[in-house]
C-alpha cells in the first residue's frame, strides 16, 4: 500500500511550479530592465533608446535604462543580448542593419544572428543621407563620382561600421559606378561626425538626425537620401532611386527584440507599453526634433519587416558581389 505523500510538499512542489517560468511572467516586471545599445552615444540608435526610456519606465513601474555597448557594428552587443537570460529584462535595442544587413555582408563563417532574436516592436526610423565635406572639390552626386574616378583611393568615406546601413549605401554607390572610395568604419555615428568635419574623411554617411544638423549649417553637403522619396525637410536632397541607385532605398529603423525564447506574455506586454510610448505627445516631439519619424509596428509586422529586408539585402550583397568573403 502506498504511503501517503505529507500535504507539504504538495504545497512545495506547487510553490516550485508557480515560482517559475509561469508564475515569474505573472508579476512581470518586478526589477530593472536593461535596453542593450549596440553603437556609442551620440548617434540615432543612442538618442532614439534615451527618448523611450523614460516613458517606458513609468508605464512598466521599473528603470529602464539605456547600456551602450559598441563595436563591430553591433556584433558584440548582438552576441552578447543573445546569451542572456531569456526572461525580459535583458533586451536589445538595435537598428534593422544589425539583423539584417550585417549578417549578410559578414564573412559565410560568421553566425547569422537573425535567429538569435525575437521581434517585440518597431518604434522609428532615420532616413539616410551620403554627404561631403562643404570644401570639397565636388558639389553634387555626379561630381563626386567623377572625381572618385579620375583618383581612385583619394577618397573616403566614414560609416557607423562595416554591415551598417550608412557602409551599405555607400558600398553600392562604389559597385554601381565603380568608383575606389576607402572605407572608414568607426564604432556609431558620432565619430563620424568628427572625422569629417575634423577633415579625416571626405564623405560621411548617416541618418539625418546626426548629419542634418551640419547640413544645415552648411559644414556638409548632402549628395542623396536613402529615402524612397524627397524629404520636405531637405527637399533639394536627391533620392538614391534619382541617382540611379535603388537598391540603396533602405531606411535605418530602430526595433526592440528580445532572446529566442522569451515568453510571449512578455514580449506582448513590452509591445503593448512600446505602444503606448510611441503615442506620447512628449515622444513623438522628441523623435521630431531628432530629425527622426515615429514609426511603430507591433511584433508581427517588426518580424515580418526584417525577414522581407532580409531577403532583399542578401539578394543585392550577392548580386553586387560586396561584403562576404
Amino acid at each position: 500500500m502506498l504511503k501517503r505523500i505529507p500535504l507539504r510538499f504538495f504545497f512545495f512542489a506547487l510553490a516550485a511550479v508557480l515560482g517559475g517560468p509561469a508564475g515569474a511572467q505573472s508579476d512581470y516586471p518586478n526589477r530593472r530592465i536593461e535596453l542593450v545599445v549596440p553603437f556609442p552615444p551620440g548617434g540615432p540608435n543612442d538618442t532614439a533608446a534615451r527618448i523611450i526610456s523614460p516613458v517606458l519606465s513609468t508605464l512598466l513601474g521599473v528603470p529602464v535604462l539605456a547600456v551602450n555597448r559598441p563595436g563591430l557594428g553591433g556584433a558584440i552587443a548582438a552576441d552578447a543580448t543573445a546569451k542572456a537570460s531569456p526572461d525580459g529584462y535583458t533586451l536589445f535595442y538595435p537598428t534593422n542593419t544589425v539583423l539584417t544587413i550585417l549578417p549578410a555582408m559578414q564573412p559565410n563563417d560568421v553566425k547569422d544572428r537573425y535567429a538569435d532574436f525575437v521581434a517585440i516592436a518597431s518604434t522609428m526610423a532615420d532616413f539616410g543621407t551620403v554627404t561631403s565635406r562643404a570644401d570639397a572639390p565636388f558639389k553634387t552626386y555626379e561630381e563626386m563620382v567623377s572625381y572618385a574616378k579620375k583618383n581612385p583611393g583619394k577618397l573616403s568615406y566614414g560609416s557607423a561600421g562595416v554591415g551598417t546601413l550608412s557602409s551599405f549605401a555607400v558600398e553600392i554607390l562604389k559597385m554601381s559606378v565603380g568608383a575606389e572610395i576607402t572605407h572608414v568604419p568607426f564604432q556609431g555615428t558620432g565619430p563620424v561626425k568628427n572625422a569629417i568635419l575634423g577633415g579625416h574623411v571626405q564623405l560621411a554617411s548617416g541618418g539625418f538626425s546626426s548629419l542634418g544638423p551640419m547640413i544645415k549649417s552648411g559644414d556638409v553637403k548632402a549628395l542623396f537620401t536613402t529615402s524612397p522619396r524627397r524629404i520636405a525637410s531637405y527637399p533639394d536632397v536627391p533620392t538614391a532611386t534619382e541617382k540611379g541607385l535603388p537598391e540603396a532605398t533602405i531606411n535605418l529603423w530602430m526595433l526592440l527584440a528580445a532572446p529566442t525564447g522569451t515568453p510571449a506574455a512578455v514580449v506582448d506586454k513590452l509591445a503593448g507599453a512600446l505602444d503606448k510610448t510611441m503615442k506620447d505627445p512628449g515622444v513623438v516631439a522628441a523623435v521630431e526634433n531628432a530629425g527622426m519619424v515615429v514609426d511603430f509596428q507591433g511584433p508581427a509586422a517588426t518580424q515580418k519587416m526584417l525577414a522581407s529586408e532580409r531577403d532583399l539585402v542578401r539578394k543585392v550583397v550577392k548580386q553586387l558581389n560586396i561584403g562576404k568573403q
